[in-house]
Order: C-alpha cells, then sequence, then structure tokens
C-alpha cells in the first residue's frame, strides 16, 4: 500500500514563484482597474442622443451632453487617470452625430414648415388675437394652403 503525505504537506513544485502580495511590497503583475465612469456616461448618453435625434430635444440635449462627457473622458484617459477609450470616442462620436442630424431635422422641418403656410399661420393667428371666427379662418386657409401645395386632402377629427 502506497503512502502519501497529509495533504497540505505536498512539497512545492520547481521553479520560481512571486512573493505573496501580504509582504509589504507592490503588486506590479496586477494592474489597478481604471475609472471607467465618465466614458460609460458619455456612451449612454451617446446612445440615448442618437436614438432620440428626431425628437429634436433628445438629439439637442443629450447629444451635447454626449459630447462634453467624451470629451472629459478622453482628457481623463490622456493623462492616465481613467480608462475606457473605445467607449469615450464612441459615446463622443454618437454624440456629435446625434447634434448633427437634430440640427438637419430642424432645418427642414422649419422649412418645410414655412413652404406649407405655417409662417402665415401663426401671422393670422397672432392677429386674430381671441376670435374664433378668423381663427377658424386662419385654419381653413392653412388648410387649403396644405392641400393644393401637396396635392392631399387634411380631413379633419371626428367629433364627438
Amino acid at each position: 500500500m502506497a503512502q502519501y503525505p497529509p495533504p497540505g504537506q505536498y512539497p512545492p513544485p520547481p521553479g520560481q514563484y512571486p512573493p505573496p502580495p501580504d509582504q509589504g511590497q507592490p503588486n506590479y503583475w496586477q494592474e489597478s482597474p481604471k475609472r471607467k465612469g465618465m466614458a460609460i456616461t458619455a456612451l449612454v448618453l451617446g446612445i440615448l442622443g442618437f436614438l432620440t435625434c428626431w425628437t429634436l430635444i433628445g438629439g439637442y440635449l443629450f447629444g451635447f451632453f454626449a459630447l462634453i462627457f467624451g470629451i472629459i473622458a478622453l482628457v481623463k484617459i490622456r493623462s492616465g487617470s481613467a480608462g475606457g477609450t473605445g467607449m469615450a470616442a464612441t459615446g463622443l462620436i454618437l454624440g456629435v452625430l446625434s447634434l448633427v442630424a437634430a440640427i438637419v431635422i430642424s432645418i427642414v422641418g422649419w422649412h418645410f414648415f414655412v413652404d406649407s403656410g405655417g409662417k402665415d399661420y401663426l401671422d393670422c393667428v397672432q392677429k386674430a388675437g381671441n376670435d374664433q371666427t378668423k381663427l377658424n379662418e386662419c385654419r381653413d386657409k392653412w388648410q387649403h394652403s396644405i392641400e393644393q401645395s401637396y396635392s392631399v386632402t387634411v380631413t379633419p377629427r371626428p367629433t364627438r
């Protein structure tokens, strides 16, 4: 019958091992984790801005903050006090894209509004004041303008 040494008393295998970290020496083979909070924030805001750029407020608000947090994160990464380069860069790019998309949608929407007679409608409503008859005339003129410009028939909502 073979005899085995008691557990915990096996001879160590050959080779050199680093000293245990408890001996007061720095642990050089482990890198301390770098903080990535700013980079994650930039990425999340960039994604939200890109997904909501059509709402304009979402595109402007989230895009602007994604841009700011992305720049701050990249500055901290460059100084060596933070990590998450890919997340910060992606958040920054998505923030810029959402801002550009929101600006383009705003410009196109404004031109569509003006071309459809919306600006004239607003001027008419302002001149009409609280007179309901004049307000109805303004609405009818704008509706007729849209129907003529775009060859569509605007149907009113059903009333109960």
